[in-house]
């Protein structure tokens, strides 16, 4: 668990901010499948994601879910697929804009920024060289 806790711990803070109570790990961890814990759920795994750090595997074995596809589900009900946030999943909308995970990890972890100009290959033009 030392591979995550750190994020994890500080996902669990998040979403206490953003649903206004206590989300520990513990209920992240647990198999209901109620929105009470399904939805911080669902906030923990696209923080994960956004920071860059973890694969699908990972984000799901350090919330102890089946498979990397319960991610993929989490995530769609969080951003939707392409991050906008008129997406309807399920005929449900998504809940938060990809940017908002972006943002908050840009605030808790600010070693992990990528500044534009890091993306381009050694050309310089990147992908249209």
């Amino acid at each position: 668990m030392t591979f995550y806790r750190n994020t994890l711990k500080q996902a669990a803070k998040r979403a206490s901010v953003e649903f206004d109570r206590l989300v520990t790990v513990e209920s992240l961890r647990s198999k209901s499948q109620s929105p009470f814990h399904s939805q911080p759920r669902w906030f923990v795994m696209a923080y994960m994601h956004a920071t860059g750090r973890y694969s699908l595997p990972q984000i799901a074995k350090a919330l102890q879910l089946k498979n990397h596809t319960s991610v993929l589900y989490g995530l769609r009900r969080a951003h939707g697929h392409d991050g906008k946030s008129l997406n309807l999943i399920h005929g449900k909308p998504t809940l938060w804009k990809k940017d908002h995970f972006v943002n908050m990890v840009k605030a808790d972890f600010p070693e992990l920024l990528i500044e534009e100009s890091d993306w381009s290959f050694t050309s310089g033009k990147g992908w249209a060289a």
